[in-house]
C-alpha cells in the first residue's frame, strides 16, 4: 500500500469548528434558562446594563495576555498550566452546579454531581492531556463563559462588548502580532487555551503540530477558545432580550446564522492565516442581532 493510501485525512476540520461553535451557543443559552429559571434576577436589567464591563475586560486581556507572554519567555513556569487547568476546572463546576439542577433527582446527587464533573474534567486534563479531552475542556469553558457574560450583559452593551474585542484581536493578530506568540505559547507549555481540530491522523504520534491553518496534509487546526467563546455571548444576550420581549426565537437564530456565515468565511474563505478569529464572528452574531431588532421590533 503506498504511503498516500495510508494517509487518512480529516478534511472537514474545519466544519467540525462551525458545529462546535453552534452546540457552544446553544448550550450556552440553554445553561442561562436554567439559570433564570433558579435565580431570574442575574440576566441585566436593561440592554444597556454592564457597559463597564467593556472597558475592565478589555483592559484586563491585554494586561494578561502582556503578562503572560513575558513570565513564560523569561522563565518556564509550569504553574501556568495548573492555573488554566483549575480556572477549567472551576468553569466546569460552575456550569454542572445549574445542569444539576436538571440532573438530580435529590440533593445528594446534586452534590455528587457538582463536584464529580470538575474532578473528572481535572484528573483527564493532568494525566490524559490529549487534543480530545482539551477540546472537551474547552467546550465547557466557552459555553460557560458565554452564558455567565451574556446574562449580565445587556444586548447593547454585548455588542459593544465584542465589537471591542473583534477590534482588539485583530489588531493583536495582523498588528502586534503578539496573540500569535500567546498561541505558540500555549502550544510549548501545552496550556489547555486552544481547540485543535487534527487534519491527518496518520500523524498523531507525539506532539501535535499545529499549523493554525487548516489545509488538508497538515496535522492540525487550531482555534482559540475565545474565538468560540466571545460570539456565544452574543448569542446568549440576544437570546435572553429575545425571550424577555416574546420573540425568542429570531433572536437566537438570526444572530447564530450570521456567526455561521462568519465562521465559514473565516475557516473556508481566502483569509491570510493565522487569521484573528473575532472580527469575522463577532461581526457575524451582532449583524444577525441588529436584523433581528430591525424585523423584530423597528419594522415589526
Amino acid at each position: 500500500m503506498s504511503e498516500k493510501a495510508e494517509v487518512k485525512e480529516f478534511p472537514a476540520a474545519q466544519l467540525t469548528s462551525l458545529a462546535l461553535f453552534i452546540l457552544s451557543s446553544i448550550f450556552a443559552v440553554y445553561l442561562a434558562d436554567i439559570a433564570l429559571q433558579v435565580e431570574p434576577s442575574i440576566s441585566a436589567s436593561s440592554p444597556t446594563s454592564g457597559f463597564g464591563y467593556v472597558v475592565y475586560y478589555l483592559v484586563a486581556a491585554i494586561v494578561f495576555s502582556v503578562l503572560l507572554i513575558v513570565l513564560a519567555r523569561k522563565y518556564r513556569m509550569n504553574f501556568l498550566k495548573w492555573l488554566f487547568v483549575a480556572v477549567i476546572g472551576l468553569m466546569v463546576f460552575y456550569t454542572w452546579s445549574y445542569l444539576g439542577f436538571v440532573i438530580a433527582r435529590n440533593a445528594a446527587e446534586y452534590y455528587v454531581i457538582i463536584f464529580a464533573a470538575p474532578a473528572i474534567m481535572i484528573l483527564a486534563l493532568i494525566f490524559n492531556n490529549k487534543w480530545y479531552v482539551v477540546n472537551i475542556a474547552g467546550f465547557f469553558l466557552t459555553s460557560g463563559m458565554a452564558f455567565v457574560l451574556g446574562l449580565i450583559l445587556g444586548i447593547w452593551a454585548a455588542a459593544v462588548f465584542l465589537a471591542a474585542f473583534a477590534i482588539y484581536d485583530y489588531i493583536s493578530v495582523y498588528k502586534t502580532k503578539h496573540m500569535i506568540g500567546l498561541a505558540k505559547i500555549a502550544i510549548d507549555r501545552d496550556l489547555p487555551m486552544l481547540f485543535v481540530f487534527p487534519t491527518d491522523f496518520s500523524k498523531q504520534v507525539g506532539k501535535i503540530e499545529i499549523t493554525e491553518d487548516g489545509i488538508p496534509g497538515h496535522t492540525a487546526m487550531a482555534l482559540g477558545f475565545g474565538d468560540i467563546a466571545f460570539p456565544g455571548i452574543m448569542v446568549v444576550a440576544s437570546a435572553i432580550y429575545g425571550l424577555k420581549i416574546g420573540h425568542f426565537y429570531p433572536f437566537l437564530i438570526l444572530p447564530l446564522v450570521g456567526g455561521v456565515v462568519g465562521m465559514l468565511y473565516l475557516v473556508l474563505g481566502k483569509v491570510k492565516k493565522p487569521a484573528p478569529g473575532l472580527p469575522f464572528l463577532n461581526t457575524g452574531v451582532i449583524a444577525g442581532t441588529l436584523l433581528s431588532y430591525l424585523l423584530f421590533v423597528v419594522v415589526h
